[in-house]
């Protein structure tokens, strides 16, 4: 069976770089929205300050010495992961916004799915590094478990919202058979 290239550019079009337009997010995944994003933006401030200081690791939580020797230019590799956290707030913000919603759903969904993945193992790492001692809690401690458990279920929250908002309906995807 031959395939007209004219044909086969049209479906590529029509399939693959359809924009996603989903439907508008509710109050309760906007602020999921704004939850991830605020967390991403921490997170690139605290690896700011840590190349600043020219130091691995987190504040607070510094690598140790070995880990820290093998890293010849540390601030580097800071600023390199400010720029991770940053663009981890740029995928989430994405599906609320009107260029957001111009990008194809396939492309939308891999880059928010691998975001989530990677905030949750943070959040878990998050949650395991509290010391939850009840007789000498602190705020620092209560502060990790409460930001390591809503960055997990906003990012969730954010991931499960786009892909149902994005579902394209049946006349969409009945056009885009040829």
């Amino acid at each position: 069976m031959r395939v007209e290239p004219t044909a086969l550019m049209t479906l590529i079009r029509r399939t693959l770089l359809r924009p996603a337009r989903p439907a508008p997010a509710g109050f309760r995944v906007r602020v999921a929205v704004w939850l991830t994003v605020a967390g991403s933006l921490v997170y690139a401030g605290q690896k700011v300050y840590m190349a600043a200081r020219g130091e691995i690791g987190m504040p607070g939580h510094p690598a140790p010495a070995h880990v820290q020797a093998q890293f010849e230019h540390p601030g580097w590799a800071q600023a390199g992961n400010a720029a991770l956290g940053i663009v981890a707030a740029l995928v989430p913000w994405s599906t609320i916004t009107h260029w957001g919603a111009r990008i194809p759903r396939w492309a939308l969904l891999c880059a928010l799915a691998l975001a989530t993945v990677l905030q949750l193992l943070g959040g878990l790492i998050t949650l395991q590094r509290a010391d939850l001692d009840l007789a000498h809690l602190g705020w620092g401690s209560a502060y990790e478990a409460v930001a390591g458990g809503v960055g997990i279920a906003a990012w969730i929250v954010v991931l499960v919202s786009y892909c149902l908002r994005s579902r394209p309906h049946a006349g969409a995807v009945a056009e885009a058979r040829p």
